[in-house]
């Protein structure tokens, strides 16, 4: 008899394996939200019944967009997709609607499935809406389809920053994603499990945890929509009893910090998007002897469908790096030099990965598909993916991760391409130059710096409020620079290009001009009541930020969303008061948090709150 290979291992497609556990337990909780659950026979039923009407517009295996929050609607309607012969393309709600179009128009999208509260986020004149109403009628057929899929066939197309100044919309098929989720994939999932969704879905780690959950029997736990502080999320953990998760690296530490013990409950945690700290996996493990709860690192492109590597911690790590591990099963990695050839043990080099996971390429870019797409030198036949990391093999045989080797960085686990934030800027008629670079070293504290000179004869602070808008206007949340510094020109090499090493320096310590709450009100303000300095002294310390005046925006100065979960932790702790994350983004001023915070009032204390959160 044929021994299997590992592709066959992996030949299944997500919806039937959905399907086959809808038969096996259709009783059994399939997806928890907002406090109530569906089996996984209602899941089932509710993706079949908009799996026909989708399959009734007549497209053959076509692109489907879904314009959805994090929700159980979004995970009903990607099932929907799969089930009628689709992938499914997420889209970001809070992306600007020009983005939205470009990701819809680049993935070839024929419908999108949405809601009347975003419908308007796109024109129907350029693709159909369908509506995913929660409430969908009985009527109809709620039979599974049974469409001929192959494991081969993509099951969703994934949008990236790319250096080109246009997303880059990754193409991944269901044997990639069952290759993660099964046996035993980044960690074993049982159908005992609970599995958390906090991430957007719009980003990979999205993958793992819907269908790491689904295609195993498990309970999916997804966080509310939008924002979500640690304070939530732990309470999430504690309330779900969630053993199971995968968090961005700043987050996880971040939880360290401010949610330990809530960590601490889980079975197994996964941690991934940028460099782990070793001191953060060493307070994990000590904190979680008790529980034995596990940690993994996890390494991994889009392209290579979510995970490539993974090292699972000792329960008393080392003080140096962390590794990024071996290859997952079904996965190739090869560490090589310029000339596509295996570097000796102990050298750097470049990492290439392949396999079951590898994604067909991107959608409509050929070129670039060839380019970072290469012929596997060792003749195989196969492709790998080029994925700019380099690293070094370590004696027992793992991966350490050492650096980028082109531009590209990190923010808060989403890929950042210098070139997209650039040219987005310089598409401003006020800009005569843009550079876009990363500040900070660590997952927790890197800020993207935008550093413009504007056209000659313009009032700089006008042109650059202007171009800020525009940035706000036409990019993602996280490719909005975090800082703003306007030179009146660029440093140049021996050479007459840009000399970012100069521009690095240069950037380091912020000037008055690059203080946004100086120029933009002309004179400082001192913060007036006893709350505002109360936030000044907490935004000082977490900003590094000396100067703070009552009309300072929190992001404006270099704040992002990690910090401002800190806000509303030494808010908590300091204060008081308990308030939600999205009041930071909805009150971004000293003065109007400050006002935010005595609504929120209410007479209790630190131990108050404390004793309420479980402590």
């Amino acid at each position: 008899m044929t021994e299997p290979t590992e592709r066959d291992k992996y030949a299944s497609c997500l919806h039937q394996l959905v399907e086959a556990l809808a038969l096996a337990q259709p009783d059994r909780d399939a997806v928890t939200a907002g406090g109530q659950s569906l089996s996984y026979a209602e899941l089932n039923r509710r993706a079949n019944l908009l799996a026909h009407r989708l399959a009734g517009f007549g497209h053959t295996a076509p692109a489907i967009g879904i314009l959805l929050p994090r929700s159980a609607d979004f995970v009903v309607a990607a099932l929907a997709v799969l089930k009628a012969g689709g992938n499914y393309v997420p889209l970001d709600g809070e992306y600007p609607t020009a983005r939205l179009e470009s990701m819809v128009a680049a993935a070839g999208c024929r419908l999108v499935v949405t809601s009347d509260a975003l419908a308007d986020r796109l024109s129907q004149a350029a693709v159909p809406l369908v509506m995913a109403a929660s409430d969908q009628p009985a009527a109809g057929s709620a039979g599974n389809l049974d469409l001929p899929v192959h494991p081969d066939a993509l099951a969703y197309t994934m949008f990236t920053s790319g250096s080109t100044g246009v997303p880059k919309g990754t193409m991944i098929t269901h044997r990639g994603v069952v290759r993660l989720t099964q046996g035993p994939g980044i960690v074993p999932i049982g159908s005992d499990d609970v599995v958390l969704h906090a991430a957007s879905v719009a980003f990979d780690a999205a993958t793992f945890d819907i269908w790491g959950a689904l295609t195993n029997g498990a309970r999916l736990v997804v966080a509310p929509a939008g924002r979500v502080s640690a304070l939530e999320l732990g309470r999430l953990i504690r309330e779900q009893q969630v053993t199971t998760a995968l968090l961005p690296t700043g987050l996880f530490h971040l939880m360290v910090d401010e949610r330990l013990d809530d960590l601490t409950r889980l079975r197994q945690l996964v941690v991934g998007g940028d460099v782990l700290a070793p001191s953060y996996a060493r307070r994990f493990a000590a904190a979680a002897a008790d529980t034995a709860g596990s940690l993994t690192n996890a390494y991994g492109p889009t392209e290579v469908t979510v995970a490539t590597t993974t090292y699972r911690l000792p329960a008393e790590p080392a003080d140096g790096p962390v590794p990024i591990g071996s290859a997952m099963a079904g996965t190739t990695v090869e560490l090589l030099d310029d000339d596509l050839q295996p570097v000796p043990d102990g050298q750097p080099g470049e990492l290439y990965a392949g396999g079951v996971g590898l994604a067909r390429g991107y959608a409509g870019d050929p070129g670039l598909t060839a380019t970072r797409f290469v012929p596997d030198p060792r003749g195989s036949g196969g492709r790998l993916y080029a994925t700019g990391d380099r690293a070094v093999r370590r004696p027992d045989g793992g991966f350490e991760f050492l650096a980028r080797l082109d531009g590209q960085f990190k923010k808060r686990g989403f890929r950042v391409e210098p070139a997209e934030v650039e040219r987005a800027l310089q598409a401003h008629p006020a800009v005569r130059q843009a550079i876009a670079l990363p500040e900070g070293e660590t997952a927790d504290t890197r800020r993207l710096v935008a550093v413009v000179v504007v056209q000659p004869g313009l009032a700089a602070t006008e042109a650059l409020e202007a171009v800020r808008t525009h940035a706000r206007n036409s990019l993602p949340e996280y490719l909005v620079p975090d800082r703003w510094q306007l030179l009146a020109e660029l440093p140049l090499t021996s050479q007459g290009k840009v000399d970012r090493r100069a521009l690095l320096d240069l950037i380091a310590a912020p000037t008055e001009s690059d203080r946004p709450e100086a120029s933009a009100t002309g004179t400082e303000e001192p913060a007036a009541d006893t709350d505002e300095l109360a936030l000044a002294g907490i935004w000082s310390e977490l900003l590094q930020v000396e100067h703070i005046d009552s009309d300072s925006d929190f992001f404006e100065l270099g704040g992002h969303s990690l910090l401002a979960n800190k806000v509303v932790y030494r808010v908590r702790q300091q204060l008081g008061v308990a308030i939600a994350l999205d009041a930071v983004f909805d009150h971004p001023t000293l003065r109007e948090l400050a006002a935010a915070l005595g609504q929120a009032r209410g007479g209790r204390t630190s131990r108050a709150l404390e004793a309420s959160e479980g402590r």
